[in-house]
């Protein structure tokens, strides 16, 4: 049988000296889930995104990552990974937007070898899709917040990825530039089958665009946790969760359908805002 997930944690553990953070945990993630990770501070949602990454080693159980286990990946462009604050750490650096979203591809292009036209079109491909084709010769540093971060995103997007980890992206941006980057990653994940999980404090703004939601809390992930009041993009998995069904663009036997679509809906606006996707 065909493997769907994109990611599967079997039984983790994870702590710093005598502090277990992380205890037993056990989920996965579908190919073309868009899912949030939430959680008080100090849970481990950030620690987890870096174990993940192979950044941190668990203390036991295991991570799949697109079928392989994560310490056997040599090549991760085919997942992509956005910091939290990564728009404003690269503000200070004295580089275009277009030299930034290129040093994405520096391990493909290889060390002092020639930028060639291929690489120059992916460059301009990754920033159109974040609209930020305009802004190729601006410096980063005289961009505002939410464009910095879309930039981050677009260098990541440069690779073509199948998987983007983000932690806390809309951090330190305003409303408009949240809405902006969630529409950015909504039609990411509808149109190019895009695998998203991202770590958000925002619940209440992103739930119109996800299709899971897993909750951080006593040193475990739980899918029942969400709160009442908050409409999701999607079911969660769960078939015993009662919980209100705008659209799901993950439903067996339908197209996506931007009329019924939450987050299409909430990315129109009458004063001329983004078509539905």
């Amino acid at each position: 049988m065909e493997d769907t997930h994109a990611i599967t944690v079997t039984n983790l553990s994870f702590g710093y000296g005598d502090s277990l953070l992380l205890d037993q945990v056990s989920f996965a993630v579908r190919d073309g889930d868009f899912a949030a990770v939430i959680g008080s501070n100090g849970t481990g949602k950030s620690t987890m995104i870096k174990l993940l990454l192979g950044l941190l080693t668990p203390i036991s159980g295991e991570i799949r990552i697109l079928g392989k286990a994560v310490g056997q990946i040599r090549d991760f462009s085919r997942i992509g990974y956005v910091p939290q604050n990564s728009g404003h750490d690269a503000s200070s650096f004295p580089a275009t937007v277009e030299e930034i979203v290129l040093s994405g591809l520096y391990r493909e292009i290889g060390f002092l070898r020639p930028v060639r036209k291929k690489h120059k079109l992916r460059v301009a491909e990754a920033l159109a899709s974040v609209g930020m084709q305009d802004h190729a010769s601006d410096l980063m540093g005289k961009l505002s917040g939410g464009q910095q971060q879309r930039v981050m995103l677009a260098r990541v997007l440069v690779n073509r990825p199948q998987i983007l980890l983000l932690d806390e992206p809309t951090v330190g941006i305003d409303a408009a530039a949240v809405k902006s980057l969630l529409t950015i990653l909504h039609r990411l994940n509808i149109e190019n089958k895009v695998t998203i999980v991202m770590v958000t404090h925002d619940l209440d703004v992103c739930a119109p665009y996800l299709s899971r939601v897993f909750c951080l809390t006593g040193h475990n992930f739980a899918e029942n946790r969400i709160p009442e009041s908050v409409i999701i993009h999607a079911h969660p998995p769960i078939e015993t969760e009662e919980l209100p069904h705008i659209h799901c663009a993950a439903c067996e036997g339908g197209p996506h359908n931007s009329d019924e679509c939450a987050a299409c809906v909430a990315a129109h606006t009458e004063n001329g805002g983004p078509d539905h996707v």
